[in-house]
């Protein structure tokens, strides 16, 4: 079974939900900064997302 099949069950905002998590899951175990530093810093990133891909994030 090809990774593909998996993946063409998970939408867009799925993906990008589960990379967010794992990014933050990583970054509160190699990281040496506290958990509301984390939560600012995706916060911040969410921000800066480009509009076309926020709209997409919230449709699907």
């Amino acid at each position: 079974m090809c990774c593909t099949d998996e993946l063409a069950d998970v939408s867009f905002a799925q993906a990008f939900s589960l990379l967010m998590d794992l990014f933050v899951s990583h970054a509160e175990e190699f990281l040496t900064i506290s958990e509301q530093e984390i939560t600012n810093f995706v916060d911040k990133f969410l921000e800066a997302i480009p509009d076309v891909l926020k709209i997409k994030l919230k449709v699907a």
